[in-house]
């Protein structure tokens, strides 16, 4: 991740992360390309037994890889949100105590800090802040970059009352009281809705193993039974279209139980 050198104050100075982007480590290359390896030669075998199809993995990989890196981006989204949650609610209790704004981020950082370990994806935000306070950058910029950076709209509409409450020189702990709340409500209809549809999915889950669980049965105790579909074009083509509906059934029925608010 592009975190620079430690400044004068000995906190670590982020470049700015792009949260819309994600890059690998070696290890998770390693991981989730064995896995994709596994899953396209066991398709192979179950459905095609060709050696031919081999010519095709890498190719294979790539729409599997931005599979993969559009779900660990959506994960990581998801626990930024949620870690800023927490930091909001300690932010406006700084402020509502009458801490300064860059004094509360402060408490906040530490707060969080405490809470989350400073590995946390926020609490590294929230000491580059820190940093970039020291060098005269307002905060109501760097809350706005985060926001941006994140492409959370709810980071960004936090920002923006923020910005709007320092500018007309209102009650800001008192509005961005109110924005903390909605942010908190909604969080926690989310995890509602995840702890309802978590059995759908595993039923999901359970039901799309059953098909390969059928072939390769079939496949142990009836050797040969399934030569016709491994030794025929009509085979082949038969075996293509069923895995092309198994494939659009799986992301629709993911589609579904993935419910946003």
């Amino acid at each position: 991740m592009p975190y620079g050198k430690a400044g004068k104050s000995g906190i670590v100075v982020n470049a700015g992360e792009n949260y819309g982007d994600y890059r690998f480590t070696l290890r998770e290359r390693l991981g989730y390309g064995s896995v994709g390896v596994f899953l396209y030669l066991g398709v192979d075998f179950l459905l095609y037994r060709s050696r031919i199809l081999l010519l095709l993995l890498p190719i294979c990989m790539i729409p599997y890889f931005r599979w993969v890196k559009a779900r660990l981006i959506s994960k990581r989204k998801q626990r930024l949100l949620e870690s800023f949650q927490s930091a909001a609610a300690a932010f406006v209790v700084a402020l509502r105590t009458g801490y300064a704004a860059e004094n509360a981020l402060a408490e906040c950082a530490g707060d969080l800090e405490r809470m989350m370990g400073q590995e946390d994806i926020l609490v590294r935000e929230l000491r580059y802040m820190q940093a970039q306070t020291a060098l005269s950058v307002p905060l109501e910029e760097l809350f706005a970059d985060l926001g941006k950076r994140s492409g959370l709209e709810d980071i960004e509409n936090f920002a923006q009352v923020f910005t709007v409450g320092k500018r007309t020189g209102g009650n800001v702990g008192e509005i961005l009281s109110n924005a903390a709340d909605q942010l908190r409500q909604k969080l926690e209809v989310q995890k509602d809705i995840q702890v309802q549809v978590a059995s759908r999915r595993m039923e999901q889950t359970v039901m799309s193993l059953v098909p390969w669980g059928i072939i390769l049965y079939l496949n142990v105790t009836s050797p040969g039974y399934m030569d016709v579909l491994y030794g025929t074009l009509a085979g082949r083509v038969v075996a293509t279209v069923c895995l092309a509906l198994y494939l659009l059934s799986w992301f629709w029925g993911r589609k579904i139980t993935e419910i946003e608010v």
